[in-house]
């Protein structure tokens, strides 16, 4: 008996754990991946977990989208465009490339990655000061009444309510 009181005030907060995997950051508590809605409930309590949570939702697929068209882009700048030139009478065929559309192109693959790894820390970071701000707030039962007696087995027996 004396062993369950003293569990009841060990309490284990329900802390959350993140697995990262290449493109996304997954959210379990006790084993359980949870999915956006219910993480959005979660951090309703700590204002800024939530809006970290918000903002790694909106660079989720905005980082590929702007990776893939970047690759895109930079195919297309490496492609060229066939031109015909004639030098010294004869026609000699070449390819334009533009290095603009190259750099441009460049620059989102790499943009693109950026947020996909941003939208990854600030789903890391959320879980974070969550489990920080579930710590500082320990969970402390007062003991509101403790009754010492007989029991129906005409043993002694104790019983504590917790406030």
């Amino acid at each position: 008996m004396c062993n369950t009181c003293l569990n009841g005030f060990a309490q284990k907060p329900d802390t959350l754990y993140f697995n990262r995997a290449f493109i996304s950051t997954y959210i379990y508590q006790d084993g359980i991946k949870l999915s956006g809605g219910k993480l959005t409930k979660k951090f309703d309590t700590t204002k800024q977990s939530k809006i970290k949570f918000m903002w790694s939702n909106i660079l989720k697929p905005i980082g590929p989208v702007f990776t893939v068209g970047g690759v895109g882009l930079a195919y297309m700048a490496l492609k060229g465009v066939d031109a015909t030139a004639t030098i010294d009478g004869k026609q000699v065929d070449y390819k334009i490339r533009s290095l603009p559309k190259l750099l441009m192109g460049l620059g989102l693959v790499v943009g693109g990655l950026c947020m996909v790894e941003s939208s990854n820390e600030l789903a890391q970071h959320a879980v974070e000061i969550y489990n920080t701000k579930l710590k500082s707030t320990s969970k402390i039962g007062y003991i509101k009444k403790i009754q010492f007696g007989l029991t129906e087995s005409s043993a002694i027996g104790f019983t504590v309510s917790l406030k």
